[in-house]
């Protein structure tokens, strides 16, 4: 009998969401969290409480004594990038970080670079990409049994699509099968403005799928995915496929999702659920040697279609040909998710949500 290897976790950073990472790697079977770190003692201490592991205050002390297999840095954006590398140059076999994984493309192609270069596994963000329903859909679709995909519609209006937009936008890029960009039209509400904000635009990838992003409120919510013989619809807690022909009626395959419990909410896709899956990506990385799930390449090419989309508003709406090539350009995330969320909004504030980052998800609950 063969004993499957468990993985050895350093987590840096233990905030609100670094908790929540936390509780993914102690549920996990396959992995062991045995170090943390982060500067800030109050944080670190309230963390050793919940997880009774070896603190650290310096992160680079961390990775030299601990032989972590897993660095999962949970961080705002800004110093993202930097705390990546280093994991990166300090050996480990995996990286597990946040997202959005960075604010410029210059960054995200050192990070992709970094670790490609070195044959790490870099995964990136808590997403709905991970979550195994659409993995389901997309072998469907790949087996030819729901015909070729025609067009992808993603009905997303947020403020901020570098930020909780990229979940959708990552997911888009799956059903158009992780296809290069060919190029794109795009608008936004502020084209001068390098801060993350609401966009929305159309997407032609180089296979020939058309993808659009329908940024205004609306009824229609997640995401549809058209093919010649059947359209999958998910709003991310609840999901729905049905088959037909072309010019024909559609019928509900109303058994195709039974294994996670059912349509509608029986499939639901709360924080804790959604972060299981991801852990069990990155696991399934190191023993098979694959991509995981929601990588920091496909980060990367997200990050560059929201600021194609706002370059093609920037000149006049016309068309910006991929790849991009100022690559200094930018997305700079809200405060709360670029700069430290305790310096941002308070002592008092925050506490209350480190202490609610503990909190048992209920099914249906959302939380970025």
């Amino acid at each position: 009998m063969t004993t499957q290897k468990i993985y050895r976790v350093g987590l840096i950073g233990t905030g609100r969401k670094g908790n929540g990472h936390a509780r993914g790697y102690e549920g996990n079977p396959r992995t062991e969290l045995v170090a943390a770190a982060d500067p800030d003692p109050s944080n670190l201490a309230i963390f050793r409480e919940r997880f009774p592991v070896t603190g650290y205050s310096d992160y680079h002390e961390m990775l030299a004594k601990e032989n972590v297999d897993i660095a999962a840095p949970i961080l705002p954006v800004k110093p993202n990038p930097t705390v990546v590398i280093d994991c990166a140059r300090a050996g480990v076999k995996a990286i597990y970080c946040e997202k959005p994984m960075a604010a410029s493309l210059a960054e995200a192609d050192q990070m992709v670079e970094e670790t490609d270069s070195r044959g790490i596994a870099l995964a990136s963000g808590d997403a709905y990409r991970n979550m195994p329903q659409h993995w389901k859909v997309k072998a469907l679709i790949d087996s030819g049994e729901l015909g070729p995909v025609q067009n992808i519609n993603l009905y997303q209006p947020t403020n901020e699509i570098s930020g909780g937009g990229c979940q959708g936008l990552s997911v888009l890029r799956l059903f158009a099968d992780d296809a290069d960009v060919d190029w794109v039209t795009g608008w936004c509400d502020d084209p001068q403005s390098d801060e993350d904000q609401n966009m929305g635009g159309h997407v032609r990838f180089a296979n020939g799928i058309d993808a659009y992003v329908h940024n205004k409120p609306s009824p229609r919510d997640g995401i549809e995915v058209v093919c010649e013989k059947g359209v999958y619809h998910t709003s991310w807690t609840g999901g729905h496929l049905w088959r037909g022909v072309p010019r024909g009626p559609l019928v509900e395959d109303d058994k195709f999702f039974d294994e996670f419990g059912g349509t509608d909410y029986g499939w639901t896709t709360p924080s804790g659920r959604r972060q299981r899956a991801g852990i069990e990506s990155i696991v399934d990385s190191l023993d098979k040697g694959i991509e995981p799930r929601c990588s920091g390449a496909n980060m990367q090419k997200v990050l560059e279609i929201a600021i194609g989309f706002r370059g093609s508003h920037r000149n006049n709406f016309n068309a910006i040909k991929f790849p991009i090539e100022d690559r200094s350009l930018k997305i700079v995330p809200h405060q709360g998710r670029f700069l430290n969320k305790k310096e941002v909004y308070g002592e008092e504030a925050y506490a209350q949500m480190i202490g609610a980052s503990v909190t048992k998800p209920v099914d249906g609950a959302q939380v970025e």
